[in-house]
């Protein structure tokens, strides 16, 4: 379980780049969503996951107490990025 906590970040990365491939590929190749069925299921799950996610974090940091493992790791990114 320690594995995958290392790499969660990552997989939500991973999770965010198939979504953006796919409305790249079915806007421009004109491929209509219904003759990929499953594929468009599949990423239409991902992006309400990623958007749960992406809600549950700002939630999170908009309310003062919450996790403060949560506010220290933003924290660093924003060090690290120079903010």
């Amino acid at each position: 379980m320690q594995l995958l906590g290392r790499f969660r970040l990552s997989l939500w990365l991973l999770a965010l780049w198939a979504i953006v491939l796919y409305v790249f590929f079915v806007t421009l190749a004109t491929i209509p969503p219904a003759k990929v069925a499953g594929l468009t299921v599949v990423t239409t799950i991902l992006a309400a996951l990623v958007l749960i996610r992406n809600l549950r974090v700002a939630n999170e940091l908009a309310d003062r107490g919450g996790d403060p493992r949560v506010r220290r790791a933003l924290n660093k990114q924003r060090e690290r990025r120079g903010f």
